[in-house]
């Protein structure tokens, strides 16, 4: 259901009484939580707070175009844990567990702020903050962003349009998932008023793949596993074979829609081994099974049609694999 107005007010004032602000969102972070977390930054600073965005890694090159580009910082503890420490306010986008945070959770943990999530995934416990502004009907974070800047008649400007149109593209598949509906285009025509240059978003986003990702997509083609008759799809992605390619990171997006481009795919998981031996999973679905349900079982998170976690190890990714396989059915 839509956030409650005493919820919108009860952030508003919390902000309006903090001096320094932190915003975030989950590691690894995608469109969404870049849009979101980069929509409120520039709010705040048009309301004349002090206020910091830390994104965990560099941004991808694929928001290279966003206005946000100027105004975000890479988490480094050295740098950044005396200023979450010091903070009156530390508010996490687009995540509904503290696990989700990563590097930054020790932390936020550590630090006297006020929490704030603000997010559209489920979550069962009420939320991991101590203010938990949550809308599951929201089709990206960054549209509940929106919706709070309209409550408190904040002012709207260009770099707020993009970072939620950026939030609403991404999580909705460029206007092409179940999520989408007359809302949603509603709200991106509104969005798209602010000059925005929609042909060189998209092209940025899904069309500037660097050749190492073109030749990792090719491999995953290649080496992906098909069980259950089709409709279960997985692939594990080793960093040295990263290494080999030269590709130094990457967003999911564009190898998962690789992966579910069979017509009888219903669910989907990509592993990708991280420096630490930990690996890191993204879940994508029809809607049958809820992704969401069985990354929870893992410690992460998400909604019906696409979750994520980290697993310690890859031993862990065999137990994961069995787990979409029940929860697929059939037989092999």
């Amino acid at each position: 259901m839509p956030v409650a107005t005493s919820v919108f007010d009860a952030l508003r004032e919390l902000l309006a009484g903090a001096e320094r602000v932190v915003v975030s969102g989950h590691e690894q972070a995608d469109g969404d939580a870049v849009g979101a977390t980069a929509a409120l930054r520039r709010h705040l600073e048009l309301e004349g707070c002090t206020v910091t965005a830390l994104l965990q890694e560099p941004l991808s090159p694929r928001y290279g175009f966003m206005e946000f580009v100027r105004h975000y910082e890479v988490y480094d503890p050295d740098r950044h844990d005396a200023l979450i420490r010091a903070a009156d306010v530390f508010v996490m986008c687009d995540l509904s567990s503290l696990g989700r945070l990563g590097r930054l959770q020790t932390a936020v943990e550590a630090s006297e702020a006020a929490t704030v999530c603000v997010d559209h995934h489920p979550c069962e416990d009420g939320g991991p903050a101590s203010l938990n502004v949550l809308d599951p009907d929201a089709r990206a974070t960054g549209q509940v962003i929106w919706n709070y800047i309209d409550h408190v008649g904040g002012r709207v400007d260009r770099e707020i349009a993009e970072s939620v149109f950026v939030s609403l593209c991404t999580d909705t598949g460029w206007f092409r998932y179940p999520n989408t509906d007359a809302g949603v285009m509603k709200l991106a025509a509104q969005l798209a008023d602010y000059r925005l240059d929609l042909p060189e978003i998209y092209r940025a986003i899904y069309q500037s793949n660097s050749a190492p990702m073109v030749r990792l997509l090719g491999h995953v083609a290649r080496s992906m596993n098909e069980e259950r008759d089709g409709r279960l799809v997985w692939a594990f992605i080793r960093r040295a074979f990263m290494q080999e390619l030269g590709v130094a990171r990457y967003d999911a997006d564009p190898i998962l829609d690789v992966l579910r481009s069979s017509g009888q795919v219903e669910l989907v998981g990509l592993f990708t081994e991280r420096e630490d031996g930990s690996v890191s999973v993204s879940l994508r679905s029809r809607g049958t099974p809820d992704v969401n349900l069985i990354a929870r079982q893992y410690g992460g998170g998400g909604h019906v049609y696409a979750a994520g976690t980290v697993l310690a190890n890859e031993d862990a990714v065999k137990d994961m694999v069995s787990t979409l396989r029940h929860a697929v059915g059939g037989d092999a």
